[in-house]
């Protein structure tokens, strides 16, 4: 019996994936949790492994292919029939080949001659579940997307391509009815005309880069685009009315709406070094776009003394480096701050859902991670469950695993809210990006002395004093600068007012 192999949701915002490389080949035989694939997201480079033991008797998605969680992307074959059993029962007739053996998902293609079925009922370009499941966000898109099997709609996609009559010139139309409801929820959101789309997948679908590519371009260019293929075609010339005079023409066309010009791209010359981007980076640069184009960002910046933490941490490091092995952090101590404020501020605890707000229960702290090739967010689950000691612990872990790529899939899902440290080389003041769907990033700076005017028995001093900036960027649609504003000062004051005697747990 054939196991279906999909791509997993590695992240609770991850809707698509992409293959970097297969560890198997056709034919190879796994073992139970063998790795079979590598996998690049936005946030993770991870091996997914075989679910089954047995042979790997079809592989669905090359290497470099972008895909949709849920997608289908491999069969292995637990009773240990090859990619050989496979083949021939493909290229029998469909009269020849008994229903019973051939695979449920494939046995309406298989049966019915290509010859009956109707052209215009093999796209199927408006169902209405796939359309609810998009607006429903991520969750709903994976379940929905993994219902179909993906290796008969992309055969009955290229037979209806291979029979249908092609349009000449609205490509674009047939490209719409083919898109996941992930690429047909970033159509809407841009206010994009699906017509003027042309998709580059397989039978013609539009892909999310198809769709990125247009908005770089912007209108502009897409309508000349589309005026050079309409000139290209000489039946629609000949159909065409008569050329009005120009001037006529001018002022009868309805003026594009003014859009600032596409970026040119630039080339390299004399001793340029061209580096192509990784997949990761890819991913990295699509997710990034994609969240400052929908999330409308907001900054606040506060200034924290941190001298009593400072002396806390001498006071306790040595001790604690020889009982843990490593030195204590001072992420670890935000974290803990962080957690314990969150407590009082439920909605920075919290995930934007388009027309609700979701507080979550439990405390789900990200910690940024830079990697060689990128950027991960690995997750400490119950982070307010952890003492300073345990926090440290999996900062530890989790930042040597990511390194090594070595995170598993539930290290990367679920996060609440991220602390990012920056000031690990010297950063004094940043804006980070918002790692929706969560509403609120804190991005702790470089811990320097820094003279400060202090209060001591009702007269000003000037002190050396231990100084950290705090960034919080948050989202405007949930949260307002009061809110944040308020939330911040609890942190600074339970950094400021550190208890000498705070237990190392």
């Amino acid at each position: 019996m054939a196991t279906t192999i999909k791509m997993p949701q590695l992240g609770e915002s991850v809707t698509e994936g992409t293959i970097e490389r297969w560890l198997v080949k056709e034919g190879d035989t796994v073992e139970q949790y063998d790795p079979l694939f590598e996998v690049v997201t936005d946030k993770v480079n991870a091996e997914v492994p075989a679910e089954v033991a047995g042979t790997v008797s079809k592989i669905l998605v090359p290497d470099g292919e972008t895909v949709a969680v849920g997608t289908p992307v491999a069969e292995i074959d637990a009773d240990g029939a090859g990619a050989g059993d496979a083949a021939p029962a493909a290229e029998a007739p469909a009269a020849e080949a008994p229903a019973a053996e051939a695979p449920a998902a494939e046995a309406p293609a298989a049966e019915a001659p290509a010859a009956e079925a109707p052209a215009a009922e093999t796209p199927e370009p408006e169902p209405a579940q796939p359309e609810a499941a998009a607006d429903a966000g991520p969750a709903a898109v994976e379940e929905q997307e993994s219902a179909p099997d993906a290796a008969a709609s992309t055969q009955s996609e290229a037979t209806a391509t291979e029979e249908e009559p092609q349009p000449t010139s609205d490509t674009g139309a047939e490209g719409a009815a083919r898109m996941t409801p992930a690429v047909r929820r970033l159509v809407r959101e841009h206010d994009i005309d699906v017509a003027q789309l042309t998709g580059s997948g397989s039978g013609g679908r539009v892909t999310r880069d198809d769709v990125l590519s247009f908005i770089d371009k912007g209108p502009q260019q897409a309508e000349a685009d589309t005026q050079r293929a309409a000139a290209s075609v000489p039946e629609q010339a000949q159909a065409a009315p008569p050329p009005a005079p120009a001037a006529e023409s001018q002022a009868a066309a309805p003026a594009p709406t003014p859009t600032p010009a596409p970026a040119s791209v630039p080339t390299a010359s004399g001793g340029d070094t061209e580096l192509p981007l990784s997949q990761m980076r890819k991913a990295i640069a699509r997710k990034m776009t994609q969240v400052k184009q929908t999330v409308p960002h907001a900054y606040t910046v506060v200034e924290v003394d941190m001298t009593s933490v400072v002396r806390w941490r001498e006071a306790n490091n040595m001790a604690f480096k020889a009982r843990e092995g490593a030195s204590l952090s001072y992420v670890a101590v935000v974290v803990k701050a962080v957690t314990e404020t969150l407590r009082k501020h439920p909605n920075l605890n919290s995930q934007f859902a388009d027309d609700k707000i979701i507080l979550k229960q439990a405390m789900n702290i990200g910690i940024a991670v830079a990697v060689d090739n990128g950027l991960i967010v690995p997750v400490i689950a119950n982070a307010d469950q952890l003492s300073i000691s345990g926090v440290n612990a999996r900062i530890r872990d989790v930042s040597s695993r990511a390194n090594a790529g070595k995170l598993r899939l539930d290290e990367l899902q679920g996060g609440t809210f991220t602390v990012n440290n920056t000031g690990w080389f010297g950063s004094v003041s940043s804006m980070p990006i918002i790692n929706a769907p969560e509403v609120a990033i804190l991005s702790m700076e470089a811990i320097v002395k820094r003279p400060r005017v202090m209060d001591v028995d009702g007269e000003d001093v000037i002190a050396i004093r231990h100084m950290m900036n705090m960034t919080c960027s948050f989202d405007h649609r949930v949260l307002d600068g009061a809110q944040v504003g308020f939330f911040l000062a609890d942190v600074r004051k339970a950094l400021e007012e550190w208890d000498a005697n705070t237990p190392l747990g």
